[in-house]
């Protein structure tokens, strides 16, 4: 069988090179939830304000590119709201949108010795990730007991480990997020806890079969020690660099660093940018002097004034995000 790459938005599959500026790692839409629950900042329920902030991010994504994509990292059971999101995606012309499956660490999830993922084989939790993939994501956000699919399809997997520990639930769900990325081709996108933990979910992850090139490790340029991300890098996985503009953690010079020594070391072509720009106080929609825009806004601008090869920026904002970004399946194998 021939294989095609495709990417997989809630709108349908389409060419990966038309996803234009790919913003890795964001929130457009949060409807409540334990993030919610433990902090109302990360309530993103607004469509207007919604379309707002994604409509900031693609004007800002023309000067690179023809379009704009925000990589949705709500995943299951935490707040996800397809209708919504959808609706976003329709406002927006030249917008794509890649909704995501898979877990958030253990601590969103409240109480977790009687969550599902506690009470379910392996198996069984990687079929409900595989639907959310092949079929649709459920409506009712796996918030149960009914399941009802809607159209949307997600086209990445997302799992989380907690600060310097990955806890037997987080555990599970890894296991469960590397048979469904095997099954389905979807790429990998995790979240570390203040950059903790992201060698050991590169080396689990392929330890339990994924490819190391599916695998993009995050937030983890709170971890500003450039001999630790190549540790990661050269297990074969990638860096996602996301958290702009966030200066209570540290400032963005430590990025724009850590930009500059890994593409002077060769690993250009392995790194994402996102903003994760996931609370109120983030979004420039909700009065904010940052938001989602910050990559192509302000970034690319910086990093070709400090003297970076324009074509590595290219990579960053653009390429990077589009190679990454694939199902790598077969595609009559990976119909609903």
């Amino acid at each position: 069988m021939a294989h095609t790459a495709l990417a997989r938005t809630i709108a349908g599959d389409v060419d990966p090179t038309t996803l234009g500026v790919v913003n890795a790692h964001d929130h457009l839409i949060r409807n409540g939830a334990g993030e919610v629950y433990i902090d109302p900042d990360h309530q993103l329920d607004d469509v207007d304000k919604a379309v707002e902030e994604a409509g900031r991010f693609v004007s800002a994504s023309r000067r690179w590119a023809q379009a704009g994509t925000v990589v949705d990292m709500c995943p299951a059971n935490c707040g996800r709201d397809l209708e919504r999101l959808a609706e976003v995606g329709r406002r927006v012309p030249d917008l794509h949108i890649i909704a995501s499956t898979g877990f958030h660490r253990e601590k969103v999830y409240l109480e977790t010795r009687s969550h599902w993922v506690s009470r379910y084989s392996v198996d069984q939790i990687a079929n409900l990730l595989i639907a959310d993939i092949r079929e649709g994501i459920d409506r009712h956000d796996y918030s149960g007991p009914i399941v009802e699919r809607t159209p949307y399809k997600a086209g990445v997997i997302k799992v989380a480990t907690s600060y310097g520990v990955i806890t037997d639930f987080e555990r599970t769900c890894m296991r469960a997020a590397a048979l469904a990325s095997i099954e389905t081709g979807a790429p990998i996108n995790t979240h570390t806890t203040f950059g903790t933990c992201g060698l050991e979910q590169a080396r689990e992850l392929i330890g339990m079969g994924v490819p190391a090139d599916q695998i993009a490790i995050g937030h983890i340029q709170r971890n500003a020690d450039v001999y630790y991300l190549r540790q990661i890098l050269d297990t074969g996985a990638w860096l996602e660099i996301d958290g702009t503009y966030r200066i209570k953690y540290q400032p963005d010079t430590n990025r724009i660093m850590e930009l500059r020594e890994l593409g002077e070391l060769g690993y250009g072509k392995r790194i994402l940018l996102g903003t994760d720009s996931g609370k109120r106080s983030y979004q420039k929609a909700y009065g904010s002097v940052t938001g989602v825009d910050f990559n192509p806004a302000v970034d690319g601008p910086r990093m070709l004034e400090e003297g970076f090869d324009p074509s590595y920026v290219q990579d960053l904002l653009v390429g990077n995000g589009q190679r990454f970004f694939t199902m790598r399946k077969d595609v009559r194998g990976d119909q609903s």
